[in-house]
């Protein structure tokens, strides 16, 4: 089978389809989370996303729109685009962003999160200290999250702690720490929407980049009124 991988889409509705349009032919898509927040077509993205029934796990941004005792936890401007997402969602979306599990297995092989294995939400993966405390929490699995914005995989190679990423194809093996990046908000210097296709019968992760309308997605921030530095940031994927 051939899954789609897919988190951190940040009410970007220009991203989310171009990611479409690219998309290969896939058995099934798995949303790691985090389907709102920041960008300015937050009913349009969860619309889309709960249309198509994906599997889908909660993300810190959607679990804070409906919970507000969280907001503390957030910065000014990303707590203001949270409350301004909140009142546009309506009851039933809502709704069904609250029903969401915060962490889902496959087969016993892949442990699905959005933040980490050990804070399934929350944590953010992008150092060595806290990448080997995940990596021995999941010893003989694989887990797919999001959350940081930055593609690529976590893994020992020789007893080495490595970070690897590039567009194209890696091969999974046992115990390994893999982020398919943001559709939306990328943070790692590339401004692409990112995603990933998991083979699961030939065990390989494909990372992909597609190029996106960056200013219908700016002018959608713009025109709600957001803070302007989550547009600005879209140019520079930082």
């Amino acid at each position: 089978m051939k899954f789609a991988v897919i988190s951190d889409i940040h009410s970007n509705w220009q991203a989310l389809e171009a990611v479409l349009a690219d998309m290969p032919a896939v058995d099934e898509v798995i949303c790691l989370g985090d389907v709102v927040g920041y960008g300015g077509n937050p009913n349009q993205c969860l619309d889309l996303v709960r249309g198509k029934g994906w599997p889908t796990l909660v993300g810190n941004h959607d679990r804070a729109c409906t919970d507000v005792d969280i907001l503390e936890w957030f910065n000014e401007d990303a707590a203001r685009a949270i409350e301004w997402t909140a009142g546009r969602l309506g009851a039933d979306r809502l709704q069904w962003l609250a029903a969401l599990p915060d962490t889902s297995e496959l087969g016993g092989e892949v442990v699905l999160v959005h933040g980490s294995p050990r804070d399934h939400i929350y944590e953010y993966i992008l150092d060595a200290p806290t990448a080997e405390a995940n990596l021995a929490l999941i010893d003989g699995q694989v887990c797919f999250h999001g959350h940081t914005h930055v593609p690529g995989i976590f893994r020992h190679d020789g007893g080495r702690l490595v970070h690897e990423y590039d567009v194209g194809t890696f091969q999974l093996s046992s115990t390994e720490l893999v982020n398919p990046g943001s559709v939306g908000q990328p943070r790692d210097g590339v401004p692409d929407a990112s995603y990933a296709i998991w083979d699961r019968s030939a065990g390989t992760f494909e990372f992909r980049r597609v190029p996106y309308d960056r200013e219908g997605a700016k002018k959608a921030i713009r025109d709600a009124k957001l803070p302007d530095r989550f547009a600005e940031r879209l140019d520079s994927g930082r």
